[in-house]
């Protein structure tokens, strides 16, 4: 017998009023400032070391004799290893604990990306960026499963917007520190800045990762800044959430497995991946092809970054006080696809084509996010190390399609229209899936 039907505290939403609700929204936020700030860095130097190659090929391409069909294959092979060590890795960190797994990728991927630095030929560049892809691997989808054991479902949208937030961030960080960096210490200790930029961007994942380890807890069992009496509160309301949402009885590992939801969202992330990649790792060379320097293309990429970062928080926290996820992903893909679509029009004008790609850059990133806060409503913990990761695998395929399929359009075709018009279409076609196979009913109990 179903007991959740018995309880009344069951048959709504962990939600309170009044003064437990106030204590809730203060716990939580107590909860995310201690997590956040530290996942959030973590992300910023995942994306720096899996995307400062777009950057690096600025220069290493002419120098090392890499065209872009090969630069492509480099770029894009790094999913492979990556695809091939995600599930395994994120069920590890379900037995191991965060910490330890954190430390592992963090370390090995910190590695992997400095020795970039001594890169001459294209079989090094294939082998070292396909083990940066299995260092990597789990990074991601193991830090939204640990998100699930501290935030039920009506918080984690905003606490999935917070994390991508980083991933939005990134793009700041990392523009005006490759175009400084390539700039002003190419040639120092006679080495080009493109090496000074795989090795001052590596070296710190390494250090960070043993910051997790010492701070981060596995759980809010293991947190010692909160009270046993909110340990409880947080469990508790996280039953009530898995409880009301049908998870609990409905789903076991390999239902989440057998489960069409998961593979649907796979592949509408794969979708939304498509655009991300791409842009990340021919951005640069699109503003380079409208005569930018390597100073200003750091530069101009700050402002789609900081679109995508506000359309993040915005969207994602609507989101969540809406209780609706469809609409909400369906609406910001078609965004973004109008902004890929529109960058076309202005190849000639850095200005219209950087707003353009801020457009684009608002859309993906609000859609990325609520794509991920809607695999926790429906999969109980013991599916979501497993569900997440394959949803992670899946979508991450695209980070392999993506830089070859622009490279060879490219070389084909002598420019980026055709590759942008591709990716716009795969937006719209993942807001079409959403609104068309996911009804609101697809996703249990909950109203979104």
């Amino acid at each position: 017998m179903n007991t959740a039907t018995l309880d009344p505290a069951r048959t709504a939403p962990p939600a309170a009023s009044g003064s437990l609700a106030r204590e809730d929204d203060a716990l939580f936020r107590r909860i995310t400032w201690r997590l956040m700030p530290l996942l959030c860095a973590c992300y910023v130097l995942n994306y720096l070391d899996r995307t400062n190659v777009g950057y690096a090929q600025l220069q290493m391409k002419d120098l090392l004799g890499f065209g872009d069909a090969m630069f492509g294959l480099g770029a894009g092979i790094f999913f492979v290893g990556y695809a091939i060590f995600e599930i395994p890795s994120n069920l590890m960190l379900a037995r191991i604990g965060v910490r330890a797994t954190l430390l592992r990728i963090m370390g090995l991927w910190g590695l992997a990306s400095a020795a970039m630095m001594f890169v001459t030929t294209p079989t090094q560049f294939y082998v070292l960026r396909f083990l940066l892809g299995v260092f990597e691997a789990g990074f991601a989808p193991g830090v939204l499963f640990y998100l699930t054991l501290w935030f039920p479902s009506n918080r984690r949208a905003q606490a999935t917007a917070l994390f991508f937030m980083a991933f939005g961030a990134a793009p700041i960080v990392a523009g005006p520190v490759a175009g400084l960096t390539m700039t002003y210490l190419d040639g120092v200790l006679a080495l080009r800045g493109w090496q000074w930029l795989f090795l001052l961007e590596g070296l710190p994942s390494v250090l960070l990762g043993i910051a997790v380890f010492r701070w981060l807890p596995n759980g809010p069992a293991q947190a010692p800044w909160l009270r046993p009496a909110e340990q409880q509160r947080v469990a508790r309301l996280l039953a009530d959430d898995q409880a009301v949402h049908g998870a609990t009885e409905r789903h076991t590992f390999g239902a989440a497995m057998r489960d069409g939801r998961v593979w649907l969202i796979g592949f509408m992330s794969f979708l939304i991946i498509l655009g991300i990649y791409a842009m990340s790792f021919w951005q640069p060379t699109i503003l380079k092809s409208m005569g930018l320097s390597v100073m200003e293309i750091g530069f101009y990429s700050v402002i789609p970054a900081v679109a995508g970062i506000a359309a993040n928080i915005v969207v994602g926290r609507r989101s969540d006080r809406r209780q609706e996820r469809r609409w909400h992903f369906a609406l910001s893909a078609l965004v973004g696809a109008a902004g890929l679509a529109a960058t076309t029009l202005f190849m000639q004008s850095p200005v219209a084509a950087v707003l353009c790609l801020a457009l684009t850059s608002m859309g993906v990133s609000a859609a990325f996010t609520i794509l991920w806060s809607v695999p926790g409503i429906f999969m109980s913990k013991r599916a979501a190390a497993a569900g997440i990761a394959l949803i992670s695998t899946i979508g991450g395929c695209a980070g392999l399609v993506a830089p070859m399929l622009v490279g060879a359009l490219k070389a084909s075709t002598g420019g980026f229209t055709a590759s942008l018009y591709v990716l716009s279409g795969a937006l719209v076609l993942s807001a079409l899936l959403m609104l068309a196979a996911m009804p609101a009913s697809a996703l249990g109990k909950a109203r979104a």
